[in-house]
């Protein structure tokens, strides 16, 4: 009998011990939090299509900015066409492009996990430059412009450095009015990929 009692205590003294030390253990583990507060700095590089005086052409984007949180993004950016485009409105052969720069602010309005949406929206100016066929001289800026554009980006994270994007959008001029060009030749909807590297 006094062999069964002192088994008996031994094991609940047994049980209680041990689980006492996988109580003092459970606090060693937090899952990992994604941090809502510090920022980073961030790189982007993006390409698309758009039209131009009723051509398709390509342009291609810079970025350069900080993700004040998971949240926000803000930054500047430069902006340059990769493919020439004709003019229409001139009789003569003349090829146009153009050039801006300003700055931007990224809102994530939707996350989950690797997968996010982005409301981005910029404001900048720029140069239209035209070059006439057989003009050695290359382009010349001949009009000044300012620009806004607002799209909505599908973002998904790749590694914990590189963000890989598909999106579109509008894209609005005002001031430009140069050799029959007006705004409305330059205003339109665009379609974009774009790379973002974050520290």
């Amino acid at each position: 009998m006094k062999t069964k009692i002192l088994t008996t205590l031994l094991m609940a003294l047994t049980l209680a011990v041990s689980s006492h030390a996988e109580l003092q253990g459970s606090g060693d583990y937090q899952p990992k939090e994604e941090k809502s507060s510090g920022w980073s700095a961030l790189l982007g590089v993006s390409g698309g299509n758009s039209l131009i005086a009723r051509d398709g052409t390509i342009f291609m984007n810079l970025r350069i900015g900080v993700a004040l949180n998971p949240y926000i993004s803000l930054g500047a950016y430069s902006s340059s066409i990769f493919s020439d485009v004709k003019n229409p409105k001139v009789h003569h052969s003349q090829m146009i492009d153009y050039h801006a720069f300003g700055i931007f602010a990224e809102p994530v309005v939707f996350r989950n996990g690797l997968f996010s949406i982005s409301l981005p929206v910029s404001l900048g100016f720029g140069e239209v430059n035209f070059m006439d066929k057989g003009d050695e001289d290359g382009f010349k800026a001949e009009d000044t412009f300012f620009v806004s554009d607002f799209s909505a980006q599908f973002n998904f994270r790749v590694t914990k450095l590189l963000e890989v994007s598909v999106g579109g959008g509008y894209r609005l001029f005002a001031g430009i009015e140069a050799n029959n060009l007006k705004n409305k030749d330059f205003r339109t909807p665009f379609g974009e990929l774009r790379f973002t590297f974050k520290e």
